[in-house]
């Protein structure tokens, strides 16, 4: 995997390319414990490469080896380097901490092509703006036994948007260390079977 660099407002923001020259398909953050090192640990960085999907996973500010930045917002540093890399329209994968920054940028900025939520935290902060993700895809991955977000959570999402989809994977509330085959097929497959459009 090519380790590179994207200055954002100034800030360099380290991030792993899965070596497909396209522009990538699939943007994936990581959760608090966590930095982009973890997709290629879990091989889903690999295996977007072998079903030919380009993707990147970003450190967030901070975290890996990003610099700290300003941003007191992690869903407002999603939309900055989403605009400063012209990547509007990618899939955006979030775990945990990573699964809140992503609903955070999806309900205020509104421009992906799909969501990938894991375990995502903080949903109750977002009840009321959910309904503006309907129509969209959105793959919910949960473990069957997450102590640290309920599937309470993914329910609460599923009840306002009618487009979510959710798949129980592995027991922890990161369910992709359980059964990482699984979690990197049903991303491939959910990456699959969206219908993508020339940009």
């Amino acid at each position: 995997m090519a380790e590179l660099l994207v200055n954002v407002k100034g800030t360099r923001i380290h991030y792993l390319n899965n070596d497909l020259s396209e522009k990538p398909r699939i943007v994936m953050f990581h959760g608090a414990r966590f930095n982009a090192e973890t997709w290629n640990q879990v091989g889903t960085l690999t295996r977007l490469k072998e079903a030919g999907i380009p993707g990147i996973a970003v450190d967030f500010p901070g975290y890996g080896k990003s610099e700290r930045g300003r941003w007191g917002d992690l869903g407002e540093f999603i939309g900055d380097l989403l605009e400063e890399m012209g990547l509007g329209e990618a899939v955006l994968l979030g775990p945990s901490m990573g699964g809140h920054a992503v609903l955070s940028y999806a309900v205020k900025r509104g421009k992906f092509s799909g969501l990938i939520l894991i375990g995502a935290v903080g949903v109750d902060e977002f009840e009321k703006d959910l309904g503006k993700l309907n129509g969209k895809p959105i793959l919910l991955i949960w473990g069957s036994k997450d102590t640290v977000s309920p599937l309470s959570n993914a329910k609460k999402i599923m009840e306002r948007v009618s487009s979510a989809k959710l798949e129980i994977i592995g027991n922890q509330h990161a369910c992709y260390l359980d059964e990482p085959k699984k979690f990197n097929d049903t991303i491939v497959k959910f990456m699959n079977d969206l219908k993508w459009s020339p940009s």
